[in-house]
């Protein structure tokens, strides 16, 4: 009986306390944290330290932790894309030509890891703590531009749905820039498509955020997420915090911070990113088009939908605030016409069955979205090689009142 009571009366305490959670104790807890990071912290050849302070361990391309994933057992690692995707690629390569003062962001490790190795950022308990509070509050997934009500509010083009329209993927150049969020914000500018209805719908993301609770810190960073949602529940996570994403570039990992960005009226920084599917294998491949370089991809056995197709494509700045206050998006600042000043995206582009290259999508086929203090405008074709279709988009945030 004084067992019992001193159980109960410990129990009581840590549910008091806050140490109980989803029916577990602190201690089971923390019991899956540290299995979770046996997953994704794998033997290295080689561990680099970057100038930031971030540890990349270099892991087997055929050890990685997605290979732990229960739907990839037998997957067998593609290196490259397949012959009918890469020749696609080839016919819708980005330009760097422009008449006004760009530069292609740099990004990435120095050196890369070996031959046969791929860089996973060293994760520790609180990092992998930070990721899923982040994922479970921010996986967005929605094309509504009130998505939030949840937090979320969005400003760029979205493809129209409906009418049997199907992609096969979406890229753009996204100027980079750094804009302030605090720990319960985050800033954007993303690519994303995705497939199926509330309840099933599958998506994936990328882009550059500045996502403190995420990372740590107030860094723009390359990053990606995917999600499937399954009655109820929703699989995937941000970058390689869980097994998934299966990473083949040696040089470029996911979560890596951009060396430098833009400054409004200065020189523009831009990243030019991709997300296709692969006509050979179905799986989805992540590029920086600027040389070429694929990152990795998404196996088509993660989703649902997606395995054969995407049914809508964005192309956005997105922020999140867990208070009345949301942060700046893109630059901070919204002046039409003047994209020395407005973050844009060029060279918008879409994937479609059959269709030899990557096209400009038409004007009746998208849609301009904007919200409260967030604006996206000037989207239009130009015969610059450069900037092609391209639009502008972002704002100052603020409170509820300020932006009415």
């Amino acid at each position: 009986m004084r067992v019992t009571i001193v159980v109960g009366l410990v129990t009581i305490f840590l549910v008091f306390c806050g140490y109980v959670v989803e029916g577990r104790d602190l201690w089971e807890e923390d019991l899956i944290l540290e299995t979770e990071l046996k997953t994704i912290n794998k033997p290295a050849v080689k561990t680099i330290e970057t100038e930031y302070g971030e540890m990349y361990d270099c892991v087997d391309v055929y050890k990685q932790p997605s290979l732990d994933h229960p739907l990839l057992k037998d997957h067998v690692v593609q290196m490259r894309p397949s012959a009918a995707l890469q020749k696609t690629l080839k016919a819708s390569r980005m330009s760097y030509l422009s008449s006004v003062d760009h530069n292609p962001i740099k990004i990435g490790l120095e050196e890369g890891c070996p031959l046969g190795t791929v860089p996973i950022r060293r994760t520790t308990k609180g990092d992998l703590i930070r990721a899923k509070s982040s994922f479970t509050k921010h996986h967005f997934n929605d094309l509504a531009v009130d998505a939030g009500g949840d937090g979320y509010e969005y400003a760029g083009i979205v493809t129209k749905t409906g009418s049997g329209k199907v992609y096969h993927g979406a890229a753009a150049r996204l100027g980079v820039y750094n804009p302030r969020a605090e720990n319960e914000q985050l800033s954007a500018a993303v690519i994303m498509v995705l497939a199926g209805p509330l309840g099933k719908r599958g998506g994936i993301r990328t882009g550059w955020m500045v996502n403190p609770l995420l990372y740590g810190d107030s860094r723009t960073r390359f990053f990606t997420s995917w999600t499937q949602e399954n009655n109820g529940s929703t699989s995937g996570c941000y970058d390689l915090t869980c097994p998934g994403f299966i990473q083949t570039s040696r040089i470029i990992p996911l979560g890596a911070p951009f060396s430098n960005f833009s400054r409004i009226g200065g020189v523009q920084y831009d990243a030019s990113m991709l997300i296709s599917r692969d006509p050979g294998s179905g799986d989805w491949w992540l590029m920086i088009m600027d040389e070429f370089k694929p990152i990795g991809y998404w196996p088509k056995t993660l989703f649902e939908g997606l395995s054969r197709h995407a049914d809508a494509a964005l192309w956005a700045g997105l922020v999140y605030s867990g208070s009345s206050d949301s942060p700046p998006m893109g630059s901070g600042v919204y002046q039409g016409g003047s994209f020395d000043h407005t973050c844009y995206m060029a060279q918008v582009i879409v994937g479609k069955p059959g269709q030899p290259a990557f096209n400009r999508p038409d004007d009746d086929e998208v849609v301009v979205q904007q919200s409260r203090c967030y604006h996206a405008g000037d989207n239009s074709y130009v015969e610059d090689a450069y900037w092609l279709y391209r639009f502008l988009f972002g704002g100052p945030g603020g409170s509820l009142e300020s932006c009415k």
